[in-house]
C-alpha cells in the first residue's frame, strides 16, 4: 500500500534518509508505540519484544538496551526526525534493497 509522506526521502553521505514515523509504521509499529522525548531529543519505537531508541545527532542506537553504532546519525529535517531507513528496518529484522535506476527503497 502506498502512503504519502510530508517530508520527501533524501540522500546524504550515500544513505537514504526517511522520516522515522513513516518507516516505523511501514514496519508495523503502531503510532502509539512511537514516542518522542523533546527534552532529550530521543525517539523510542516499540514493536513486540523489541524496543529501539535513537537520539538526534547521535551515532548510537539502543536495541533492547544494547548499543549499536550507526554510520549516520538521525537528524531533524522539516520538523521530522529522519534517519537512514536501512538501519531501522534491519533492527526490526527486515531486509532493505535499493534500486539506483528508479531511486527506490524497498523494505521486505
Amino acid at each position: 500500500a502506498e502512503k504519502d509522506m510530508d517530508v520527501a526521502p533524501y540522500i546524504k553521505d550515500g544513505r537514504t534518509f526517511l522520516p522515522l514515523a513513516y518507516v516505523a509504521q511501514a514496519l508495523g509499529v503502531s503510532s502509539n508505540n512511537i514516542l518522542w522525548d523533546a527534552t532529550n531529543q530521543t525517539v523510542t519505537l516499540i514493536k513486540g519484544d523489541k524496543v529501539l531508541q535513537v537520539k538526534i545527532g547521535s551515532t548510537t542506537m539502543l536495541v533492547n538496551g544494547a548499543a549499536i553504532t550507526l554510520d549516520a546519525a538521525p537528524e531533524i529535517n522539516n520538523s521530522r526526525t529522519c534517519l537512514p531507513v536501512a538501519l531501522i528496518a534491519q533492527a526490526f529484522g527486515e531486509s532493505v534493497s535499493w534500486d539506483a535506476a528508479t531511486q527506490t527503497v524497498t523494505i521486505k
